[in-house]
């Protein structure tokens, strides 16, 4: 009796194939908690005061002082995105080496310490050669990388000081067909240590957990289904069963 295995397989893979439109649908309800997120709870983001500066964040800085000269010298520094276009973002941009240079100081070292920090050291420094002045601090902006099955990877520069997971995607065109939703890491730094996040994006529960905000710097990994590989694979696994059928043939004769 002839046995052959092609038929098995493509009705697995077609199964499977099948099987995989749920897996495309984001923030699913489970069967006990629908008609329960009316008012939908969302993580806390982080206070932007208090968001530790790192190699790679642009930062505003404005002065304010009764020197009109002072003043047009340092607004190229406090220009955010909302003032020069929906996707324009300027500022200071934080060298990898922790610092930063500005006029009358030159480079100070800003990284490890929060904005409120930076802040007051800065104001510091620039009160050893000018009075009576006022500054503020603001992140304009912060980096994430974003890598794997997605349609525009790499380094996001978003405007703002706040990105969520599903801005960052946005911001990369959208997961790929093959994605897989349901582990999307995202890498982040802890002092000396990386802490690794898994989200699934096909559960309405992706707002409630702790890595919704990212941070600065962190890494976002989607990883693709089995699928793709079977997909991409199909021509070579089919003359695998081919030989395997051939071999199983031939050892009935």
């Amino acid at each position: 009796m002839k046995v052959s295995f092609k038929p098995i397989f493509f009705f697995i893979l077609a199964l499977q194939l099948m099987s995989c439109g749920k897996k495309l649908i984001y923030f699913q309800e489970s069967e006990k908690s629908k008609n329960k997120y009316n008012n939908i709870s969302i993580a806390k983001p982080e206070e932007v005061r208090e968001h530790i500066i790192e190699a790679g964040d642009i930062i505003g800085l404005k002065i304010i002082s009764t020197n009109k000269e002072l003043n047009e010298e340092f607004s190229k520094y406090s220009t955010s995105s909302s003032d020069k276009g929906e996707n324009a973002v300027s500022g200071i941009l934080v060298q990898e080496n922790g610092t930063i240079f500005l006029p009358y100081i030159g480079s100070i070292k800003v990284t490890g310490t929060s904005i409120v920090e930076a802040e007051k050291n800065i104001l510091e420094e620039l009160n050893k050669t000018i009075v009576n002045i006022t500054i503020e601090l603001r992140l304009n902006s912060f980096r994430v990388t974003v890598l794997g099955d997605i349609r525009s990877p790499g380094i996001k520069n978003s405007p703002g000081d706040r990105l969520t997971i599903i801005d960052a995607l946005s911001l990369s065109g959208d997961l790929g067909d093959d994605a897989n939703r349901k582990n999307i890491k995202v890498i982040r730094q802890k002092g000396d240590k990386k802490i690794t996040y898994l989200l699934d994006i096909s559960s309405i529960d992706i707002f409630n957990s702790e890595a919704y905000y990212l941070k600065s710097n962190d890494i976002v990994y989607v990883e693709s289904l089995q699928r793709r590989f079977l997909k991409e694979n199909l021509t070579y696994v089919s003359l695998l069963l081919t030989l395997v059928n051939t071999i199983a043939i031939l050892i009935r004769i």
